[in-house]
């Protein structure tokens, strides 16, 4: 499995994603808290994360996703995307309040 990294801010820290799995379950799997309601499967809208960098290197974000954002808390935000709807193919920056490593206090 090819894993490319991304850093996430304010934790200010690195998670290997890989290319077949999205940006959330990646931190799952690594340990990370990751604020949501629906456990990842894309109804609730909670995971999103704004992108600082990289924004090429994510796959195009689908129309369930986009009306998801739209009616989010981040329905403003043009950078903003859903952790876990979001595959990597190349480094990036995201951020995200309250996710956090699993080594983080």
């Amino acid at each position: 499995m090819t894993a490319h990294l991304v850093h996430v801010l304010p934790a200010d820290a690195d998670l290997e994603v890989g290319e077949t799995e999205p940006l959330f379950w990646a931190a799952r799997r690594a340990g990370w808290r990751w604020p949501t309601v629906c456990e990842g499967d894309g109804e609730c809208g909670q995971c999103y994360v704004v992108v600082e960098q990289g924004a090429e290197n994510l796959n195009a974000a689908s129309d369930e996703e986009r009306e998801r954002l739209a009616e989010g808390m981040v329905g403003g935000e043009p950078r903003a995307r859903l952790a876990c709807m979001t595959y990597v193919s190349g480094p990036a920056v995201v951020r995200r309040r309250g996710a956090r490593p699993p080594d983080a206090a």
